[in-house]
């Protein structure tokens, strides 16, 4: 697979490429924004390989470059509903992921890999960003939409370095 971005003004616009089966599957779009999609069906003698070079240097002449590595965040929820079950919560949780997974995925902005529970029944859903701002805002949006946990704080979290805080008030 091949990743490509090129960054503009106020947007980033990005363009993947990969060779599935007889397929070659491109995606491109602006990073939480837009995304499309389109597939080119190879014939008996192409070469799946050499289409996909050729496609990605015409993208370079264009401006493109390689896609920098994601940036990892953690969403940490302060779980202030008095669950004490442990599965109650786990189910929650589980479904969040799931919501937060469609937004990032949709909009082409990252993925989440994996969600837990600490001791302190603190629920931690790691992602991986392309564009940290964006994928703030969109996080912060899933979240106070949300109606599986109540939560008195969200705080993303960028390896041990807290970058956003969000207080939820809690309605009785």
């Amino acid at each position: 697979m091949y990743e490509l971005s090129k960054k503009l003004a106020h947007e980033t616009h990005y363009w993947k490429v990969w060779k599935h089966q007889k397929r070659i599957c491109v995606e491109y779009g602006v990073i939480g924004v837009s995304k499309e999609s389109e597939e080119i069906q190879l014939k008996l003698f192409d070469n799946g390989s050499k289409l996909m070079k050729r496609l990605v240097e015409e993208k370079r002449s264009q401006g493109y470059v390689n896609s920098d590595e994601k940036e990892a965040i953690d969403i940490v929820i302060h779980n202030d509903n008095g669950v004490s079950e442990y599965d109650v919560l786990k189910k929650a949780s589980f479904e969040l992921y799931e919501m937060i997974e469609k937004e990032l995925m949709e909009t082409s902005i990252g993925f989440p890999d994996g969600v837990d529970i600490n001791d302190e029944s603190r629920v931690i859903i790691t992602c991986f960003v392309e564009d940290m701002d964006i994928a703030i805002q969109r996080i912060r949006q899933v979240i106070s939409g949300q109606k599986l946990i109540n939560v008195n704080q969200i705080s993303l979290d960028n390896g041990g370095e807290p970058i956003d805080v969000m207080v939820k008030d809690i309605k009785s």
